[in-house]
């Protein structure tokens, strides 16, 4: 099932060896962290493991394959790291993209994936474009794009003939990695002009 679910989403096969299936997902939790799920209802989910930059494994998220809620479950064994995905093989020395799922985060080129995490990085902010789920209707999402670019990052402002809501869909779609890329540079802003850009995205 999740070698379907993979290759249904366009996932590039190099990432296949580190990404797992749990039959029972419930209880896999509560075999490495006790007490901790309590859900009854047991359902089988994808395992995405999260590493830090020295290799170790300090997390895993579950991604469900139907419509259980939440969609993702993330569970750390570090609880003063970080949820973020990609940490392990991130050059800080080029330019960093972060993304909200790990999933998308597979289809750009040095990519993290934060979720909804305050991402800590000592780079400059002009190194750095967010890009974050296309839903201009989604105040929080609005809130948080808006904060980074206070803060002086890039961030990508999804244009009006772009309906999809995120990278992974854009793939699935029939765009190539190379064209989705094209999409990012060419809507990326930053200071006065991403302020700008933003309020008429978030009118749509």
């Amino acid at each position: 099932p999740a070698r379907l679910y993979c290759s249904k989403r366009k996932i590039p096969e190099k990432y296949f060896n580190i990404l797992y299936f749990a039959d029972k997902f419930g209880a896999l939790v509560n075999k490495v962290k006790p007490n901790t799920y309590t859900n009854k209802n047991e359902h089988p989910r994808l395992i995405i493991p999260f590493y830090d930059p020295t290799g170790k494994f300090f997390a895993f998220q579950g991604r469900a394959f139907g419509n259980e809620q939440p969609k993702y479950l993330t569970i750390k064994f570090d609880e003063n790291k970080q949820k973020v995905f990609g940490l392990d093989n991130i050059n800080l020395q080029e330019h960093i993209y972060i993304v909200e799922g790990p999933i998308d985060s597979m289809f750009i080129d040095n990519c993290l994936a934060a979720g909804g995490a305050d991402l800590t990085l000592r780079v400059p902010t002009e190194q750095v474009t967010y890009i974050f789920d296309n839903e201009p209707r989604n105040k929080e999402i609005i809130k948080r794009m808006s904060k980074v670019i206070d803060d002086g990052y890039n961030v990508v402002i999804w244009p009006a003939d772009v309906q999809l809501k995120d990278v992974n869909d854009l793939i699935i779609s029939g765009l190539t990695k190379s064209e989705v890329a094209d999409i990012i540079s060419t809507n990326t802003y930053s200071k006065l002009s991403a302020l700008t850009k933003l309020n008429d995205y978030k009118k749509c």
